[in-house]
């Protein structure tokens, strides 16, 4: 990792309305969601845009079951060396590498697990590696993004589909991620991955499902 610190102004660091989106990559800000009161009372936000992509891509994994039988060989392959690849973007980067710091990585490893990360759809590692910390430290309260003890369906998936509590926000925002902003990798990544406009998401999501069939 590089020595000197990051200018955080460089990665701006989202604001309230922002950080309680939901934690799948391009989740909606703003309009589009509706409250329903939480597992422990407190009201959540519906982000109905996520509920809508997550069940798309459900939808698109239950349906390639019927057309693995008519795939060629190397298609196959091809689906594998994928799913490995972006399995690794998730577990040696964002996980092992940025958010426990289990190891170091020189700058053509990060750039690679960086890569595939960014193919996983489970956001930039800025935010995936400060959750994963706020999750670690204060496990199992409110300020946990997928709180156990709101339910097995909500610490599973259910956390994506609703607005992060308010204290996995102010919690998250005490937290040391200096040497997240100090990776220009890190701030390339959430540098793109912020500039993307939420229709563009859409349609490459879209355009995605398209070029698989």
């Amino acid at each position: 990792m590089p020595g000197r610190a990051a200018d955080p102004g460089r990665v701006p660091l989202c604001n309230a309305a922002e950080e309680s989106g939901a934690g799948v990559q391009g989740s909606a800000v703003g309009g589009g969601s509706q409250e329903r009161p939480g597992a422990r009372g407190q009201r959540q936000n519906i982000v109905w845009r996520n509920v809508v992509l997550m069940s798309l891509l459900h939808l698109a994994a239950v349906y390639s079951l019927v057309l693995i039988p008519k795939a060629k060989p190397l298609t196959l392959l091809w689906a594998y060396f994928c799913f490995l690849l972006t399995a690794l973007g998730v577990t040696a980067g964002a996980h092992r590498l940025w958010s426990h710091r289990s190891y170091k990585a020189k700058l053509p490893l990060r750039i690679f697990l960086a890569v595939a990360n960014s193919m996983a759809f489970q956001n930039d590692i800025f935010e995936w590696s400060r959750d994963h910390r706020v999750h670690h430290k204060y496990s199992e309260t409110d300020a946990d993004p997928h709180n156990a003890r709101r339910g097995f369906f909500f610490s599973h998936i259910g956390w994506l589909f609703v607005r992060k509590h308010r204290d996995v926000i102010e919690k998250g925002r005490k937290l040391d991620i200096t040497d997240l902003l100090a990776d220009p990798v890190v701030r390339f990544q959430r540098k793109m991955s912020r500039e993307e406009e939420e229709p563009s998401t859409t349609r490459c999501f879209v355009n995605c499902i398209k070029d698989a069939y």
